[in-house]
């Protein structure tokens, strides 16, 4: 174990999947990190969670916000829950990374960005990990360098079957629109983030946000009604360049694709399931030609994940490097997700769901 290394605690490991998935697999992998302790919602978990991944585990903040050798929060919980913990922790000194959504609307999250700004000597990132892959910030490159011309529109595409499959019985919390975590929020965050990246800065032209699906079916057999939207389609402005994006949770499979069209070529990045979670490939195809030629990503706008590329907590662990590096070096030169990025996040999904007509009743809320 490396002595000087980062200590980091994770609240939420007991319950939910991510933190195991991603997080925990990350801070494992990555030698100047080091799982310090384990924060579950109640005492049973606590005693699961601490006998799977060897760290002490326990369902009281405030033992882990009182612990010293704790350098980092990690909030993985559900979203309702980000705002009280992400304050405890700021206000105890210490570095937070809180998954995205950073908080339930635009007003909450503006409020954890004021706490954050109070402590500019502190590292508060918002889990964008989507901003670190390879491919995302080499199609940035190209098109900056012009390598298709002026762009003219883009399309970009995910399908997820979560709407129609059935879910475990504890995730039935998604299928409340208060919940803020459903297609626009979590699905729609993370990818037009990442189209950000690429693109720009954007304005909203239109948008639909509807329940295709009106149930939510558990794997227990249970069918309960659901408010939460499940397909998204928004028509976005990126300073003259039309984008067209469609998010569904009602598609056959895990599928992905975003293309860009320019004067002199189309460059594209596709995947299987979120683009979030890495995995993708980039391509770019010359204006006419019928052969897409694969590009592989600069080495220098990686982060060095130690997780392998097709790893969920690939571009997680990214994040969390780029975090340890911020710490080090005292923010120098170390562009990150702050809280700042978050509420700008958080204000253009709400412009999406102000244009965004609820095909069933009125409009959604966000």
């Amino acid at each position: 174990m490396n002595a000087s290394a980062l200590g980091v605690a994770v609240v939420g490991a007991g319950a939910d999947h991510w933190s195991g998935t991603a997080h925990l697999p990350a801070i494992a992998a990555f030698g100047d990190l080091c799982l310090r302790r384990l924060v579950t919602s109640n005492p049973a978990s606590a005693a699961a969670a601490a006998q799977r991944w060897g760290v002490d585990a326990t369902h009281e903040l405030d033992a882990v916000l009182d612990d010293d050798t704790v350098d980092i929060v990690a909030v993985t919980v559900r979203v309702p829950r980000h705002a009280a913990i992400v304050e405890a922790a700021i206000a105890a000194g210490k570095h937070v990374y809180c998954e995205w959504p950073l908080a339930v609307d635009v007003a909450e999250a503006e409020r954890l960005r004021v706490l954050s700004d109070g402590r500019p000597d502190r590292v508060h990132l918002a889990g964008l990990q989507g901003r670190f892959s390879p491919q995302v910030r080499t199609a940035a490159r190209l098109l900056a360098a012009g390598r298709i011309g002026r762009p003219l529109t883009a399309n970009l595409r995910l399908f997820l079957p979560h709407g129609l499959m059935p879910r475990p019985a504890h995730r039935a919390h998604l299928r409340h629109r208060g919940v803020a975590a459903n297609v626009l929020s979590i699905q729609g965050g993370h990818t037009l983030d990442m189209l950000g990246m690429v693109l720009g800065p954007s304005r909203v032209g239109a948008a639909r946000l509807w329940s295709a699906v009106p149930e939510f079916v558990t794997d227990t057999g249970e069918r309960l009604p659901r408010d939460a939207p499940d397909n998204l389609v928004a028509v976005l402005d990126y300073d003259g360049v039309v984008a067209v994006a469609q998010f569904s949770q009602t598609g056959p499979n895990e599928s992905f694709e975003l293309e860009i069209l320019g004067t002199e070529g189309l460059l594209r990045l596709a995947g299987t399931g979120q683009p979030q979670f890495g995995g993708l490939t980039l391509s770019l195809t010359p204006f006419g030609s019928r052969t897409a030629e694969t590009v592989e990503p600069s080495p220098e706008l990686s982060y060095g994940s130690p997780l392998p590329a097709g790893h969920p907590g690939h571009n997680v662990a990214s994040a969390y490097a780029a975090m340890a590096a911020a710490i080090r070096t005292g923010h120098a030169d170390v562009p990150l997700p702050d809280f700042r990025s978050a509420v700008n996040l958080h204000k253009f999904l709400a412009d999406i769901a102000a244009q965004a007509v609820d095909s069933a009743v009125s409009r959604y809320s966000y």
